[in-house]
């Protein structure tokens, strides 16, 4: 069976306790000039601004494919119920929906 790694979710300021030296490290101001310092402080809010949207955008596109995965499953019992013969296809189906929803 094929298994995916559940998407990660992470805590923004226990990421944060975890790699302050990391940070420190980027931290290291005093080669650099005014300018270098202005000029990099411009980069990194851009790329950090960048990358909080794209989190917002993935955190709405996870609750989006959960509903619609959600809506999918009803769809299928639905359609469970009212065709006979194909119980086995369609409980595989649900099962595989069931499965990924467990990985949100």
């Amino acid at each position: 069976m094929y298994s995916v790694k559940k998407f990660p979710d992470y805590e923004r300021d226990t990421w944060i306790a975890e790699n302050e030296d990391a940070i420190a490290d980027q931290l290291n101001f005093e080669d650099f000039s005014k300018e270098a310092l202005k000029d990099t402080l411009e980069q990194v809010m851009g790329e950090y601004l960048f990358l909080s949207n794209v989190n917002k955008e993935v955190v709405e596109w996870k609750q989006n494919f959960a509903r619609f995965l959600s809506y999918a499953i009803n769809a299928a019992e639905t359609e469970m119920k009212q065709s006979k013969g194909r119980e086995d296809f369609d409980g595989g189906r649900l099962s595989m929906i069931k499965e990924i929803l467990e990985w949100f």
